[in-house]
């Protein structure tokens, strides 16, 4: 039945204005589009706009919701309860899916973060995206003085109906969902599903699209008066949902776009409503009263409030990471349960303090509320307790089910996750850039390029999708290609440290120390509070034999970084390099012991007991570390050396080329390689390898002192004497170079120069041989 409020004053089709409802209400996404894609293919990367539309829409308009809940005295005294015990209930439970470390070891909970409240607020944020629009469809028929219950349930069916459609049509969508269903332990389900959820779900559309029509010939027939602005509302609202969730390839631009829309939405009715709640209410209204007067001034301290509350996740988060992520560092993990709090108590307060059938509510948004509207009406305590307890129930239930894929998951299922997705949604970027990033995890270097080339393809302007390009050729020892793409990362987000670390690191296997130096620096100033950044560099000027600056950044981590593990390398690799192998191989069997899963322990636990002469021992940390992160060159080599120095030649030069394989500059196995091969008796090789090596590292010490001795073995007196001497041009001071050049010379017949060369070799720390000083008195004879 139709239901017709009589009214004194002729009933207004708007909120507040036609500009006013259209700019702010209705016809938004017009404006939205063109500004957010300009500003997306000219200025800001996908990343950037995300960032900047997750903070000050998607959070920011979560404060003027709590504002009316905590500043409105009437509605607050009718709520107390729920208003003060859910938001620590919730807070609790965001930190029990996302623990920081202290309070993870203290709960004894083995997960650092699980995903089954992101699935809960992923739904919930689509519901209340559809009731916020069912809620102006109903202000815009009362606005009229029309409250028919058949249509306000049509409205309902409608709006439910394009927002599933929305989701279940939209391959971004979708992704999101069934990532997040699949991490939280739900049975994985195959494209044939899709295909006949779509089928129902366009169906049912169909067919409520077609009673939504015929109810408004039967209203237009009856007389009573449609409201345009409203189906306008709904029509624009529903295409708009469509395309930022299908027609829009770029998932961060779609998703940023809905946001601005539902965000403006909701900042423009609040403010409304409180504006026209203050005129009735007075000083009664409550403590944030004064701060919905009719001046300008207090509309900019209204934006000002939610601008101070949306930047406190653009600038504590960078432009990479979701707010759903699990970070690091024990700060972040807090600030990750607060964002999900924000977002969780939002969806609850809007379920019931925006309710259009209460008199309450449309007074301050109707002209004359409807003479059937709903009194002030409380759900009784039991029934709303049995609410949570459902919702409460469902959490855990997904808590468990995560847990149990977690312990029974086998090898590999992350990746047959990534597989599924990819068949459901294939033309994805974010599908391919997972893969890509999967790849890199287990060393496959074609897939990675694969996958990576297939996600840049659709999103050219995304930073990250440079990066993980730039990985994959990096894995695959396309070290120029790894730079271009590193390079363009760079220029389309220059603040990013990550994207200098990478660069800094190509540069450095590309012999260019002085840009990668220069790229390193800039990365520890971009990421003052990250420990990578100091660790490339310290790790950078470790190989650059700079030990005095390797040891002051060691010990900056230290202080700065307590509970990171570079610190502690560091002094290892020092020890090491100071020749204090007891001590290396003591402090490095000390940190294995707490850290048996970090191959980058494993790996200098090998290699200090390699350095300490003890290849036996060395064998089996690196065999584990290196089954957990089989592409490292660094761990290859160290088992190269082991093998070399147990007399396994073979397997030696099967780890050595291995690691050549994975980074081609890796000086020191090509060195061993060299070494190797002589030791093998295949001096063609050897030959080659050692040149090879002082191409990486010209004149180098131990590379040109057994070149060139191999040379003066094969009798190329002449050869060798060249590298002897390129050598001494580049170390003059490298005892051994002295000493093998001064025998060449000597069996020359270049006698006062060869007795020159061995005095020095002697005075650099040589020991000479009985014969070797006797041959040198009879010359002064």
């Amino acid at each position: 039945m139709t239901h017709r409020t009589p009214v004194t004053a002729r009933p207004q089709s708007w909120i507040i204005s036609p500009w006013w409802d259209m700019t702010y209400v209705v016809i938004t996404p017009v404006l939205i589009v063109p500004v957010i894609l300009i500003l997306g293919r000219q200025w800001l990367t996908p990343e950037q706009v995300s960032l900047a539309v997750i903070s000050f829409a998607s959070l920011g308009h979560h404060l003027p919701g709590f504002m009316r809940a905590y500043g409105d005295r009437e509605l607050f005294q009718r709520y107390r309860l729920r208003f003060l015990l859910v938001p620590p209930l919730v807070f609790a439970m965001a930190l029990c899916f996302t623990p920081p470390r202290g309070l993870a070891e203290s709960l004894h909970l083995p997960w650092q973060h699980l995903h089954g409240l992101e699935l809960v607020l992923l739904l919930w944020g689509t519901w209340h995206g559809l009731m916020q629009t069912y809620g102006f469809m109903r202000i815009y028929d009362l606005r009229r003085g029309v409250n028919d219950r058949w249509t306000a349930r049509l409205d309902h069916w409608l709006c439910l109906a394009i927002f599933t459609a929305g989701v279940v049509f939209s391959d971004a969508r979708m992704f999101g969902i069934a990532k997040t269903m699949w991490e939280s332990g739900l049975p994985i389900f195959g494209p044939i599903w899709m295909d006949w959820l779509r089928l129902l779900v366009g169906g049912a559309l169909g067919v409520i699209l077609v009673a939504y029509f015929m109810n408004l010939l039967r209203l237009h027939r009856a007389g009573y008066p449609v409201s345009w602005v409203k189906i306008l509302l709904v029509g624009i609202t529903g295409w708009f949902f469509w395309y930022t969730g299908r027609l829009s390839v770029n998932l961060l631009i779609g998703i940023a776009m809905f946001e601005i829309y539902h965000a403006v939405q909701y900042y423009a009715i609040v403010w409304i409503y409180n504006k026209r709640l203050f005129n009735r209410a007075g000083d009664r209204f409550g403590p944030l009263g004064f701060l919905f007067q009719d001046r300008w001034s207090m509309l900019g301290l209204y934006l000002a409030a939610i601008a101070a509350y949306s930047s406190i996740r653009f600038f504590t988060v960078d432009s990479n990471a979701y707010i759903f992520s699990a970070g690091s560092q024990n700060a972040y993990q807090w600030l990750v349960a607060a964002f999900v709090t924000s977002s969780f108590l939002h969806f609850y307060f809007d379920g019931f303090i925006w309710k259009v059938s209460e008199r309450k509510t449309q007074e301050n948004l109707v002209d004359t509320p409807t003479s059937d509207a709903i009194p002030l009406f409380t759900v009784p305590a039991v029934v709303h307790a049995a609410k949570w307890a459902v919702l409460l129930a469902i959490v855990a239930g997904l808590l468990v089910a995560e847990r149990k894929r977690m312990l029974r998951e086998p090898e590999g299922g992350e990746s047959q996750r990534l597989v599924a997705l990819a068949a459901l949604t294939p033309n994805l970027p974010e599908c391919h850039a997972l893969l890509s990033r999967d790849a890199l995890s287990r060393g496959n270097a074609h897939q990675a390029i694969v996958h990576a080339e297939q996600a840049l393809a659709l999103r050219e302007r995304s930073h990250t999708a440079h990066a993980d390009m730039g990985l994959a050729y990096l894995l695959g020892n396309r070290l120029t290609d790894a730079q271009r793409q590193f390079e363009q990362a760079v220029a389309l987000a220059p603040d990013q440290w990550s994207h200098h670390c990478d660069l800094g690191l190509v540069l450095q296997r590309l012999g260019e120390h002085d840009r990668s130096e220069e790229e390193l620096r800039l990365a520890v100033e971009l990421g003052p509070d990250t420990s990578e950044p100091l660790e490339q560099l310290a790790d950078f000027y470790l190989l650059q034999n700079q030990t005095q600056k390797a040891v002051e950044l060691y010990e900056i981590l230290a202080e700065r970084f307590p509970d990171s593990l570079t610190g502690e390398l560091g002094k290892i690799h020092l020890l090491n390099r100071a020749g204090r192998y007891h001590e290396a191989v003591e402090l490095a069997s000390f940190l294995a012991a707490d850290n048996a899963n970090d191959w980058r322990v494993l790996t200098v636990l090998g290699a200090s007991l390699n350095a300490a002469g003890d290849p036996q021992r060395a064998v089996a940390p690196l065999e584990r570390a290196l089954k957990l992160r089989p592409q490292a060159a660094e761990l290859n080599y160290q088992m190269g050396l082991a093998q070399f120095q147990l007399n396994e030649p073979m397997q030696a030069i099967r780890y050595l080329k291995e690691a050549l394989l994975l980074d081609p500059r890796h000086f020191a196995a090509q060195l061993q390689l060299a070494n190797t091969y002589y030791l093998l008796g295949a001096f063609d090789s050897a030959l080659g390898t050692y040149q090879q090596a002082l191409d990486l590292r010209p004149g180098d010490p131990n590379a040109s002192a057994n070149y060139g001795g191999l040379l003066a073995q094969l009798g190329m007196n002449g050869e060798a004497e060249r590298a002897y001497r390129a050598g001494l041009a580049e170390y003059p001071d490298a005892a051994q170079l002295n000493y093998n050049l001064g025998l060449l010379l000597w069996q020359k017949g270049k006698r006062e120069e060869a007795r020159q060369l061995v005095l020095r070799a002697e005075r650099l720390g040589t020991t000479l041989s009985p014969e070797v000083k006797a041959a040198i008195g009879k010359s002064d004879n």
